[in-house]
């Protein structure tokens, strides 16, 4: 579980800036190398709300966003506090950040208090706010509790259209409940439920289960009553946000009430667990301190951060590494290091770094002889070529609009198959490395279902490397038995996969090689070469098929199962359900979309009546869905639009 705090969960701003002075008057963002004055100015900087900063151009979608919500939620306070104190127009414009709403010529106040209703509602300051007089001045209209019933109730009615179209789906498509967990400020256990299918994600509900945290009962109550909500003859799995869910106590209950729902735990989740691991091993954790500190002294210290910078041509040069994924930063701050290499040999043995007085201080000698040393870069060089691959897969199922649940499976052992190249099939080595990743797998991340869709998945069945073991052909049964009760229809479906396995009659067309290919738009490289490039290439041309090959296919699952099944699968109709069903499902939870859970942490709250309650019920179903609207056009626009299996670099409307 995240600790939450304010707008901006489990994060300080002071892990984005780096002080260049002992009193933090002048802090440097870490993303676009502008010094401000102050970690204050660097939270505006960031956060892109303007005024004496610019905004940073180079900070992340998420992380920008929640700090604005957090600078907008001061002003909330500021306003409330200084009700009594009217200003004039300019300095309301700086009050607000320039967000005034500026109606035109002759415009009615109704008009105006609508759009201003209307603002408040997407950003979620207090609309009660509005009935003061310098609030009325500032904004130019005043909101009625008529007026903002009117507008949630026209924002509701739209969301709820959109909602319902996606909802029609869910019969065919099956669809994931995934679980957004997190402990507030206030100790309070709090979990939003989402359902995701292949047309969107979509917000169900939020509670506060701080309670009943422990009653196994009032768990399963809760979560039945969800699975109900999204219909439970479609809820294929469901899925936590990490491995220490409260959830899991409820697990075996849900299993004997509802066979054909499977549980899961987010992949990310489960490859920063990974990751984490990886790190707690002695000689990589030592590397891994090592990195930090050297990163820490040329960071912290503005003199030697611009020779590092001297050295190495570049004016923005930076050795922090940022990552949605915090076990994957000290491997990329490793990484960084081994980068820069030569250029941190040549700047700690010129005559410029010994005329610095950073020379003669303790700190100083210590990186000094950390990049002489040659233990050092041997022992950097293992830990990354033990994490890097892993690292390259995580941050794209972080990143990717719909991480395929089509291609975990193999995913998994590519990322097992690199590192064993990497360390030149050394058993000594890699084994102990396969042992902690295959225990997480084994413990929290594997499910039947991942062996039922990659047995599913032509891309990989039709493959010559294609093996059937006993893992992947009882996880396909598995599947089979406990989606689809009436063994009449299992007894079909085994069938038909026999002619699917011989790739017989309609099949037979859809397992030539240039038909698999016309069914994912965009795929760079056929994965029928991929076992032989494992063994000739070196391990970075296996990470450009990795990214090429298999991060482009995750954008197209939805052609997979919408378009080679639909094809190919219509003789064959028990079997083509199943594997729409099952390959439409993500593998990733919740935290891909970095829900803003501070709007929860504000609206939830049990010790209200029961209209106020439906009032900010009603707001968070409109705010949510609209945020989750909104970071699927984002992740569209970053890896092309999968709903219409477009090719990469096509935009979505």
């Amino acid at each position: 579980m995240t600790r939450s705090s304010g707008g901006v969960a489990s994060v300080s701003i002071h892990e984005y800036g780096v002080s260049l002075d002992d009193r933090k008057r002048r802090v440097q963002c870490k993303f676009c190398d502008k010094v401000v004055g102050g970690f204050y100015r660097l939270k505006f900087h960031i956060g892109g709300v303007r005024g004496d900063v610019a905004p940073c151009e180079a900070a992340p979608l998420n992380v920008r966003d929640q700090f604005r919500r957090q600078i907008l939620e001061a002003k909330d306070k500021s306003l409330a506090q200084e009700f009594d104190h009217p200003r004039n127009d300019q300095s309301a414009a700086a009050w607000t950040g320039g967000l005034l709403v500026e109606g035109e010529a002759g415009e009615s106040e109704t008009s105006v208090s609508k759009e201003v209703a209307e603002y408040l509602l997407e950003t979620g300051i207090n609309v009660r706010l509005s009935d003061s007089p310098p609030f009325q001045g500032i904004f130019g209209g005043i909101v009625s509790d008529e007026l903002e019933a009117e507008v949630v109730e026209e924002r509701i009615k739209d969301v709820q259209e959109k909602v319902e179209r996606i909802r029609k789906t869910w019969a065919s498509s099956g669809c994931t409940i995934l679980m957004d967990e997190w402990v507030d400020g206030n100790d309070r256990c709090l979990v939003n439920f989402l359902v995701d299918c292949p047309d969107g994600l979509v917000y169900l509900r939020s509670a506060d289960i701080t309670d009943v945290a422990g009653d196994t009962v009032s768990l399963q109550n809760l979560l039945e009553g969800v699975i109900e909500e999204a219909g439970r003859q479609n809820v294929v799995q469901v899925m936590t946000c990490s491995v220490t869910s409260w959830m899991f106590p409820v697990i075996k209950q849900i299993r004997r009430s509802h066979m054909h729902i499977f549980w899961a735990v987010s992949a990310s989740d489960c490859m920063g667990l990974m990751l984490e691991k990886i790190a707690a091993v002695n000689d990589i954790r030592r590397v891994l301190d090592e990195a930090t500190s050297l990163v820490r002294f040329v960071h912290n210290n503005a003199a030697v951060l611009e020779m590092f910078r001297d050295f190495t041509g570049s004016e923005r040069e930076n050795l922090f590494k940022p990552a949605k994924m915090r076990p994957a930063i000290p491997f990329l701050i490793l990484e960084s290091i081994l980068s820069c290499k030569d250029e941190l040999k040549e700047m700690f043995t010129s005559l410029d770094w010994k005329s610095c007085s950073w020379s003669k201080t303790v700190e100083g000698k210590k990186a000094a002889g950390l990049v002489k040393s040659s233990s050092f870069w041997k022992r950097a060089g293992m830990a990354s070529k033990a994490t890097t691959a892993l690292i390259r897969v995580a941050d794209k199922f972080g990143s990717d609009n719909k991480p395929s649940i089509g291609f975990i499976y193999e995913t998994m052992d590519q990322i097992k198959e690199a590192i064993e190249h990497e360390f030149r099939n050394s058993n000594s080595r890699y084994m102990p490395l396969w042992e902690l990743i295959d225990e997480i797998w084994n413990d929290f991340l594997h499910s039947p279902l991942h062996a039922a869709a990659y047995y599913l998945n032509p891309t990989f069945f039709y493959d010559r490397n294609f093996h059937l073991d006993t893992e992947v052909s009882s996880g396909f049964q598995c599947s089979v038995i406990r989606m689809e009760n009436d063994q009449r229809v299992q007894y079909l479906i085994n069938k038909q996969a026999t002619q699917y396995c011989r790739a017989d009659g309609d099949f037979e067309n859809g397992y030539a090689e240039d038909e698999i290919k016309n069914a994912h738009p965009g795929k760079v490289s056929s994965f029928k070469i991929l076992g032989k490039l494992f063994l000739a290439l070196r391990i970075w041309s296996i990470y450009h098929v990795i990214e090429q090959g298999y991060i482009k296919l995750v954008f197209y699952v939805k052609s997979i199962a919408d378009l080679w099944w639909s094809v190919y699968g219509n003789r064959c109709p028990e079997l083509q359900k199943l594997a729409i069903r099952i390959l439409s499902q993500t593998c990733d939870g919740s935290g891909r979309y970095s829900l803003d859970r501070s709007l929860a942490e504000k609206l939830v709250c049990k010790d209200l009546n029961q209209p106020e309650q439906n009032r900010r019920r009603d707001q968070m179903f409109v705010r949510y869905n609209l945020q989750l609207e909104e970071a699927n056009k984002n992740k569209r626009k970053a890896g092309g639009d999968i709903d219409g299996g477009a090719p990469p670099g096509s935009r979505s409307n």
